[in-house]
């Protein structure tokens, strides 16, 4: 049985996900704090993945939204200590199941998302493509990638 649980987050593990975010976009890699939450948080869904032996500590978090007839996906991290494990992966893999089965993303074509230029390999590893010119965010690389979403497997 696994340690972990992926799943939409609820109000305190939202909270607890804020909180990690935070800590990985803004203390370590140094995005500035007022850019970090934003106009999209509330439109979002917010997925977590839990360490299950750890009182379900937030270990892992990513949200997605729809955004025309693509679901937005952002903000995926995981917590240092716990990086190079595959939650990265489950938690897209989750996901991927959800906008395949959720009807608040039946118009959606594919999953985009905005990677850091050096994190696109893990993303292409989990199945998403590049596509257009690598571009600048607040002062970071970043290229998007997209990945069909599969409606037909519901």
């Amino acid at each position: 049985m696994s340690s972990y649980s992926v799943h939409l987050a609820s109000p305190s593990e939202y909270e607890e996900a804020i909180t990690l975010r935070i800590h990985i976009f803004v203390d370590i890699q140094k995005f500035p704090l007022d850019k970090e939450i934003d106009e999209y948080d509330p439109l979002a869904q917010h997925f977590v993945i839990t360490h299950k032996e750890r009182a379900h500590k937030v270990v892992g978090l990513l949200r997605v939204y729809t955004a025309g007839e693509n679901a937005k996906i952002g903000r995926v991290a995981v917590s240092p200590e716990y990086q190079g494990q595959g939650l990265g992966r489950r938690l897209l893999e989750h996901l991927e199941m959800q906008l395949q089965q959720d009807a608040a993303f039946k118009q959606c074509k594919e999953a985009k998302l905005g990677s850091q230029y050096d994190k696109c390999m893990f993303y292409e590893k989990c199945g998403f493509v590049a596509h257009g010119d690598i571009y600048d965010e607040l002062g970071c690389l970043h290229i998007w990638m997209y990945k069909p979403i599969n409606h037909t497997m519901i």
